[in-house]
């Protein structure tokens, strides 16, 4: 199934771009003072990824401080970027066909194309590319799209939807740099590497409602625990979860609270089953809820996921495992976060004394609290 996925992808792009002729601009070249409207494309990766493009959206607006930025994203992560001060519009791209209607194609469509479309087009390919990102940035209009070089749908053919390349520097570097590299090439800069995730004052209140209503000890330091992963590869094992939870429970004056989503219940289960002390149950909250109640807590302990890089952006201090994804590379920003993988990239080979250093040095120096 995927690999007819992908040939009916390589000829969509042949017909597409057999009679596509765009010439190339070196940044020196580029109209940048003109730019008026800036669209960015970040709809093909998961809500992470959008938290780490964030330092680069807000790269570009301090570059272009009158312009009119929108940016694609998926249904699932567009609320992520509800309230930010650097984006004026959220064009929401539905990734599975039966979500589309005939409302929310021409909302699509005229969000694109209306007011002539867009100056410039910046796609965030820093891990893979997308088809339909380019479509998107192609029907916006924009003169100029700029991609990075490293990723061709075609290697044997010419490239012929970026027509302003951004050359990806050798070498290692963070997710968060590969995303400000691209925007480098319309000259927009970024010291800052923090997420945005700004909140509304009724999620904060909702928030504040539902971390009440679990009746936590207010003389105890909470820490949250999320287990889950769309890999299961990603996951920390449950049994060697509960005797952690444990551990810091007999070691902190502590109260744990599990953080889950609605496919986790049954795993939430087997994992309480399997522990010696009580714990509290988060209830299922929406994304941006979920953001505001992390708020509460002086710890985060999770494994590589997108709950790690939401905490992240409500400065909350961490310990993650990771397994497939270099911390060195995919870790959020600054030293509060503790990120733990073992030299064979396998998450079971994390041990228990490891993650037991991790969390007693976090409790000694980070967060707003100390958890001692």
């Amino acid at each position: 199934m995927q690999s007819l996925e992908l040939s009916l992808q390589r000829i969509l792009l042949r017909i597409i771009t057999l009679f596509l002729s765009r010439p190339k601009y070196g940044a020196a070249q580029l109209p940048i003072d003109s730019f008026e409207r800036i669209l960015i494309v970040r709809q093909h990766d998961q809500l992470g990824d959008l938290l780490i493009a964030t330092p680069a959206i807000r790269a570009v607006r301090k570059r272009f401080p009158d312009a009119f930025i929108a940016v694609v994203a998926r249904e699932y992560t567009a609320p992520i970027l509800g309230c930010n001060p650097y984006v004026d519009e959220v064009i929401t791209f539905y990734e599975k066909l039966w979500r589309w209607n005939i409302r929310k194609a021409i909302s699509f469509w005229r969000s694109l194309r209306g007011d002539h479309g867009f100056d410039c087009a910046i796609v965030l390919n820093t891990i893979s590319r997308s088809l339909s990102s380019d479509l998107i940035a192609l029907l916006s209009r924009a003169r100029y799209i700029v991609g990075s070089d490293h990723l061709s749908h075609d290697a044997s053919r010419p490239e012929k939807i970026y027509n302003v390349i951004s050359r990806r520097s050798p070498g290692q570097m963070t997710e968060i740099g590969r995303n400000i590299e691209i925007v480098e090439t319309l000259g927009a800069e970024m010291n800052d590497f923090e997420y945005d995730l700004v909140l509304r004052d009724k999620e904060v209140i909702e928030a504040e409602r539902i971390f009440q209503s679990l009746s936590i000890d207010a003389r105890r330091h909470t820490v949250g625990v999320h287990f889950g992963a769309l890999n299961p590869s990603r996951c920390f094992p449950l049994d060697s979860l509960a005797r952690i939870i444990d551990w810091t429970i007999e070691n902190y004056d502590v109260e744990i609270v599990l953080i889950v989503s609605p496919n986790e219940i049954q795993r939430r289960e087997y994992l309480v089953s399997r522990l010696s002390h009580k714990v509290h149950f988060a209830p299922i909250m929406p994304l941006r809820v979920m953001a505001a109640f992390m708020r509460h807590l002086s710890l985060f302990i999770c494994n590589d996921t997108g709950t790690l890089h939401i905490a992240s952006s409500q400065r909350v201090p961490t310990v993650s495992f990771h397994s497939l994804n270099d911390p060195a590379i995919w870790k959020p920003p600054d030293a509060r976060h503790i990120a733990l993988r073992a030299d064979d990239a396998l998450i079971t080979s994390i041990t228990g004394e490891q993650v037991k250093a991790a969390i007693t040095t976090a409790a000694k120096k980070f967060g707003r609290k100390s958890l001692t």
